[in-house]
């Protein structure tokens, strides 16, 4: 009888030993971020260069509707409002073709292009019609 004790005893030593260190390594293991749309975002103020000009620009980035997708909300300067959609990657913005309205302007363009986050600051390469242009902001 008591080696069917010291047997039980070691046995749920060792279960025990086994759950805490499950639970120490499952507390240490960093979640991945690859297609974190929440890294990205909030509020950039910066600059937009085009061909034409240089002027202030707020984006605004939101989640999209999977944890990858972003919705990019710009205001220039100017007052020129737009809305355009993207997906991330890690820290890389990819901006897939699609139309875009400028309001002000009363014309759409196609758009294309990318960006890349580091820590809070933002740059974003895209075209407007083949015209390019470029935003770095900082939350």
């Amino acid at each position: 009888m008591r080696n069917k004790i010291l047997i039980s005893s070691a046995t749920g030593l060792s279960l025990m030993i086994i759950a805490v260190a499950l639970v120490i390594y499952g507390s240490s293991c960093n979640k991945s971020s690859s297609n974190n749309n929440a890294d990205f975002t909030g509020t950039y103020i910066g600059t937009l260069v085009t061909p034409l000009l240089t002027e202030g620009d707020t984006v605004i980035i939101t989640a999209g509707s999977t944890s990858s997708a972003v919705v990019m909300y710009s205001k220039t300067a100017r007052g020129s409002t737009y809305t355009i959609n993207g997906t991330v990657s890690g820290t890389t913005l990819n901006i897939p073709s699609q139309q875009v309205y400028v309001a002000s302007l009363n014309a759409t363009y196609t758009t294309t292009g990318g960006g890349s986050l580091n820590g809070s600051t933002i740059t974003i390469n895209y075209s407007f019609s083949g015209n390019s242009l470029t935003f770095t902001g900082t939350k």
